[in-house]
């Protein structure tokens, strides 16, 4: 079928009003009462004329709106009967449009199952890392992309991740798990090594501290052992001066006991000496005797414990 145009056409209304009229009036008016000034006696006078100019205003507006309104009639019958002229080319075109789109829909839905194919083409061995819905592109599924594009992006996109992933374990860090996981949710490899340089560098940090911590107990413990060990050796030379001196307190004990028994021993002899000399019977007369003798205090102190000890009465004179 032909295009058709709707043909509209137009006629210019014409509405008329003695403008310039009206506007000398009113100057006349306004030159009227310019000058004048209203006293208490003209007062009414005044708000006469201004309710006569208010009563003119209100005439004149409310015929501009009956004119307007009249004029405008038209108008709104057009536009009316344009609006439903309008709508009905809506039928067709969503008729048309829907069967353009249900295609549109299931070329799409085609693209996608190519895209899909192309994907296991390209990332067969890299599924986990790379999932199709992230690495999805909607321009994929323009008609005027062809596989060529989308495979060169996949494989480009492959190639990324795993120089990437290639780059993190090449670091050998112990934060390799926690950066491949990181790495995978974004694909920043920046925010990955980062993260990995900072792990290191606090894990450094800790090493410096634990090893100065050993070092410290290391220096403690040695501390503790050296004063253990004078300790011990204050306590074995305490032990040995112990010894010696209950040695030597044995030794002198034993020569102690050892003169003692001697003297004893002479003690013993020299009184069985003297019981042998002093006569059995002593009972009897007893003569008086003196002897003078130079003697020491010793010598005489022992003559005297002796002289009793066997029953002497003597006198010192």
């Amino acid at each position: 079928m032909e295009n058709y145009e709707v043909q509209v056409q137009q006629q210019a209304g014409k509405i008329t009003c003695d403008f310039e009229a009206g506007k000398a009036y009113l100057n006349e008016r306004l030159e009227e009462y310019r000058n004048v000034v209203f006293t208490e006696d003209s007062k009414k006078e005044a708000k006469a004329t201004v309710a006569s100019l208010r009563k003119e205003k209100k005439a004149f507006t409310d015929r501009v709106k009956e004119v307007r309104d009249e004029y405008m009639k038209p108008l709104e019958e057009f536009a009316a009967k344009a609006k439903e002229l309008a709508d009905m080319y809506d039928q067709p075109i969503n008729f048309i449009n829907g069967q353009v789109s249900a295609f549109e829909q299931r070329r799409i839905e085609e693209k996608k199952e190519q895209i899909k194919d192309l994907y296991l083409e390209c990332l067969g061995d890299m599924q986990a890392e790379l999932p199709l819905n992230k690495i999805y592109n909607s321009k994929w599924e323009n008609a005027t992309t062809n596989p060529t594009q989308i495979r060169r992006e996949m494989m480009e996109r492959k190639e990324t991740v795993k120089q990437g992933l290639d780059a993190i374990r090449q670091m050998h860090s112990d934060a390799e798990e926690k950066a491949v996981v990181m790495f995978l949710e974004s694909y920043d490899l920046t925010k990955s090594i980062l993260y990995i340089n900072q792990y290191e560098q606090q894990q450094k940090e800790i090493l410096a501290r634990e090893q100065e911590r050993i070092r410290r107990e290391e220096e403690e413990r040695i501390r503790r052992e050296e004063r253990a060990k004078l300790e011990s050796e204050q306590r074995e030379r305490e032990a040995l001066a112990r010894a010696e001196r209950e040695k030597q307190e044995a030794l002198a004990a034993a020569e102690a006991e050892k003169l003692a028994a001697v003297e004893q021993a002479k003690e013993e002899a020299a009184q069985e000496v003297i019981d042998s000399m002093i006569p059995q019977d002593l009972e009897g007369s007893s003569n008086l005797y003196e002897y003078r003798m130079a003697l020491t205090a010793e010598a005489k102190e022992k003559l005297e414990m002796y002289l009793t000890s066997v029953g002497i009465d003597w006198e010192l004179i």
